[in-house]
Formats: structure tokens, C-alpha cells, sequence
């Protein structure tokens, strides 16, 4: 198994792409750190034969991820992949984006991809390997046309995947990022009145094979470029979503 006594962290694990992502490293031999994950994805993470840690740190500050780092040392040993899969979602426009809504989001979705990158990578350049994955999506340099902070915030992370690759790339570490889109309920997700783009309930004749993506789809994608079978792939997007960008427009 590819990840056999491994250990991978992914941020958001209380939701059902986190869930997907979590079983699937499972599958693959993987010590699990569960951001904010609740006892059931526990249990079925340690039915798939896995270790599980649930944490619950401060990402909005060093001190708080190097503490969750220290616990993960505590149990594991060591942090060998970061999933980075944070992916707060809130519907504003321009016009009546508030600060709070402006603040939260960059937060949510960019600031605490920041930190820990920035801790979770010193941590593994000390080891002198390791990987770093942003699970984000198509809107890092698509509009939503529905959720602006959302947008804005994906388009730093596609940044900062760049500048991580460039500097713990040196290091012995890989940082890349997975573009995906037109994932089951995201239309419902964007939609919106101002962008046909998930309009009319028509998101998954828009993708070739005409049928949205799945989580498991995604963690398929994150599991690759997690493993040793990705060392020479380093500062990539890599874009899962089905052809959906390629659609242009219905025929008049």
C-alpha cells in the first residue's frame, strides 16, 4: 500500500469531501489526522484498519498549528502528507459583500492555508521529505459569479501552492494543487442569477462524459499526487473536473 505507516492530515474532515478524502488514505495504509472530524468518520477510518487522531487546532496562528503538530509528533512520529481541503462556501456579490463575510472567507479558505503550509512544511523539511496538497477548485481563477470571497480566496491559494513549490521544492518536499469542479451539489453550491454557469440544472450536461464528479473521484486525484509516484510533480494545478471548463455554450 502506498501510504503504509505514513501519516496524512487533511484540515476539514467533518465534511463529506473530507470524509472521502480521510477513507481513501485509509484504504491505502495511512495514519489519519482528522481536522474537526466527528467519532463516526473515526470509526470507519479505524474499520478500514487505519490509526485515527482527531485535532482541533487554531489555524489562524503558528502557535496554535505548532501545537497540533507536537500532538500529531506525540502519536505518529511525524506529519508526511498535508491535505489542505478547507472549502467554506459563502454566497455574496460584490455589492453587498460585508467585512465580516470579507474577512472570514480569506480565513477560512487562505490564511489557514498559509499557516499551515508554512508550519507543516518546516516541519517536514526536517525530515527532508513530505507533500503538501491544496484540494481547491476550478473558481481559483474562474468567478462563481455567486460566492466573490470564495473566488478572491481560491485565487491565493493557487498562488501559494506556487511559492510553497519554489521554496520547500528545495527541501524535499512537493506542493501542488487539484482544480476541482462540477463536483456533486455544486450546482446548488454556485448557483446563481447573475452567471448561467450552474444554471438551469443543466451542470452536468456541461461536463463530457455527462455526469458530475464524485469526492471519491477527488481523493482519487489527492492520493496520487500525495504518493512517491508524484516526486517530480511539483508547483502544479492539476484540473479535475470533467471537461466542465471546456463547455462554451448551448446552441441557439
Amino acid at each position: 500500500m502506498r501510504f503504509s505507516g505514513k501519516t496524512v492530515y487533511v484540515t476539514q474532515a467533518d465534511t463529506a469531501q473530507g470524509a472521502a478524502l480521510a477513507l481513501r488514505f485509509a484504504k491505502e495504509g495511512a495514519n489519519l489526522v482528522l481536522g474537526f472530524a466527528g467519532e463516526d468518520l473515526v470509526q470507519r477510518v479505524e474499520a478500514a484498519g487505519a490509526k485515527a487522531l482527531v485535532v482541533r487546532p487554531d489555524m489562524l496562528t503558528y502557535e496554535g498549528a505548532q501545537k497540533m503538530v507536537d500532538e500529531v509528533k506525540a502519536a505518529f512520529g511525524r506529519i508526511d502528507a498535508l491535505i489542505f481541503n478547507n472549502n467554506d462556501v459563502v454566497k455574496t456579490g460584490i455589492e453587498n459583500l460585508t467585512k465580516e463575510v470579507f474577512e472570514s472567507q480569506l480565513n477560512a479558505n487562505a490564511k489557514a492555508a498559509f499557516v499551515l503550509a508554512r508550519v507543516v512544511g518546516l516541519h517536514m523539511a526536517e525530515y527532508g521529505n513530505g507533500k503538501i496538497v491544496f484540494v481547491s477548485s476550478i473558481h481559483c481563477d474562474k468567478p462563481t459569479g455567486s460566492a466573490v470571497m470564495y473566488s478572491i480566496s481560491k485565487g491565493c491559494i493557487n498562488m501559494l501552492c506556487k511559492e510553497c513549490a519554489l521554496f520547500f521544492g528545495r527541501k524535499g518536499i512537493q506542493t501542488n494543487l487539484i482544480e476541482a469542479g462540477a463536483v456533486e451539489g455544486d450546482d446548488k453550491k454556485f448557483e446563481s442569477e447573475f452567471s448561467p454557469l450552474y444554471a438551469m440544472g443543466y451542470m452536468e450536461e456541461r461536463i463530457p462524459r455527462r455526469k458530475a464528479g464524485s469526492n471519491d473521484e477527488i481523493a482519487a486525484v489527492a492520493a496520487f499526487l500525495a504518493s512517491e509516484e508524484a516526486s517530480f510533480v511539483n508547483g502544479a494545478s492539476v484540473r479535475a473536473d470533467g471537461g466542465f471548463e471546456l463547455f462554451y455554450g448551448f446552441r441557439a
